[in-house]
């Protein structure tokens, strides 16, 4: 397809840091008739002024400055303003592969097509370790039951056509869905359109001590929220599932991630929590196991599992 005006928004909020690096990558793209829109969320470090000097390089950035709402809250204002057909995300902190759009805008020729994502680096800062998840759950087409389960895509790898984020009404701004405002998004517009995917790594999503996704507990309960509204809209669009089972799955894998911690009172009431969610008495009992054994037992079995793994 032709070069269409792509608009992509950043939102920046104390992202002086990382933030001329990922304005570098977005401009470098071989893909060049883009805007971009850098939000910035009420900023009180030194963004401002390194947001006027990069408008001074380049005529494609668009800047704003805003009174602090949130990151859902500052990505709708960019939408706005934007006057492409077609909306890409990048956060403050995260990088673009000089391909990535010219590689994914050609999927939208399919009008059914709503959203284009690709494979995404996971660089993690202050392990000074990157790794890559495979492609297996990265789903096409009609993708809600699969999206519905486990979030799949990294709102930098996104692309969306507009016309569906109108239809959805974008982010919503709730923030008690801070930090999976993205995944409730992704779950609207799979209801009213297809996926495609790129099966390559075209952007770098950083991970550092900052990042709101690092803390399981909020993001727990954050995605708990996401379920409900989910589950709500989902009977405008005749969307079936069974929502306790996928509940109930979503505490299970916290209480693993619990466990790994060694937050194991907390692992214990997120599997009695599943077991009230849908009947599970394995569950259960395995609940008030962790709750009622003292915490270092725990920590030795863990530990000596973790020995016998690595052998």
């Amino acid at each position: 397809m032709s070069q269409v005006l792509v608009s992509v928004v950043v939102p920046v909020y104390n992202g002086a840091e990382y933030l001329e690096k990922t304005v570098e990558s977005i401009l470098a793209q071989k893909y060049e008739n883009i805007e971009l829109i850098l939000v910035d969320d009420g900023s009180v470090d030194n963004s401002k002024a390194i947001i006027s000097q990069l408008v001074a390089q380049d005529p494609r950035i668009k800047p704003f400055f805003n009174s602090n709402g949130g990151v859902a809250h500052a990505r709708n204002f960019g939408i706005a303003q934007a006057k492409g057909d077609f909306i890409a995300f990048c956060d403050q902190d995260d990088l673009w592969l000089p391909s990535k759009l010219s590689q994914q805008m050609p999927l939208f020729s399919n009008n059914k097509v709503g959203l284009v994502y690709c494979g995404a680096i996971t660089d993690y800062i202050l392990y000074k370790r990157q790794s890559k998840s495979g492609f297996k759950n990265k789903h096409k087409g009609k993708v809600f039951e699969q999206l519905v389960q486990l979030n799949m895509l990294t709102c930098c790898t996104a692309v969306v056509r507009k016309s569906d984020l109108q239809q959805v009404d974008g982010f919503d701004d709730d923030r008690a869905l801070m930090g999976v405002d993205d995944w409730h998004l992704w779950l609207k517009l799979a209801m009213v359109c297809e996926f495609d995917f790129v099966a390559e790594y075209l952007a770098v999503h950083v991970f550092h001590g900052d990042n709101y996704s690092l803390n399981d507990e909020k993001m727990h309960e954050a995605e708990m929220v996401c379920l409900k509204k989910i589950e709500t809209i989902a009977t405008t669009y005749q969307k079936t599932a069974d929502w306790s089972l996928i509940k109930q799955q979503l505490h299970l894998r916290y209480a693993k991630s619990y466990i790994y911690s060694g937050l194991y009172n907390l692992a214990g009431n997120t599997l009695i929590r599943a077991h009230r969610t849908k009947k599970n008495i394995p569950c259960l009992l395995k609940g008030w196991c962790i709750k009622v054994v003292p915490n270092f037992i725990w920590h030795i079995l863990q530990k000596n599992k973790r020995k016998l793994a690595a052998k």
